[in-house]
């Protein structure tokens, strides 16, 4: 059965909620007249949406993701760590934030990466 059919929200309701998103985003722009915000809104609605979709069928969407008890613990300390290491690099060693953050996702990510090539596999 494809995705878009067994998911609890149809898929035409998820591609009108995107034309919203998309006339929601390009009012803020319009009104607001900063390109950034409306890009913004276009960004964290179109993320709700994807949440949204997702939570909808649960069961599915954990098991296609791989999302269990210890995938969430897993991934959210390894945001933690991006998190911890960029923070670090930022206020000892003064680097821009947004290179601080890229530095620290390819250092850290490596690492974990590492880590996840050389653990056996428990199937």
């Amino acid at each position: 059965m494809r995705l878009a059919y067994s998911m609890g929200l149809s898929y035409t309701a998820v591609q009108r909620m995107f034309v919203a998103t998309f006339i929601v985003a390009a009012a803020t722009w319009y009104t607001q007249d900063n390109y950034t915000e409306g890009a913004l809104v276009l960004i964290a609605l179109s993320a709700l949406i994807g949440i949204a979709w997702g939570l909808s069928e649960r069961e599915m969407t954990f098991e296609h993701l791989g999302l269990n008890q210890a995938g969430v613990l897993t991934t959210l300390a390894f945001i933690g760590s991006i998190a911890l290491f960029a923070e670090v690099g930022v206020r000892i060693w003064g680097f821009p934030t947004t290179g601080s953050y890229v530095l620290s996702v390819f250092f850290i990510g490596s690492f974990w990466w590492t880590g996840a090539l050389i653990q056996p596999k428990n199937n």
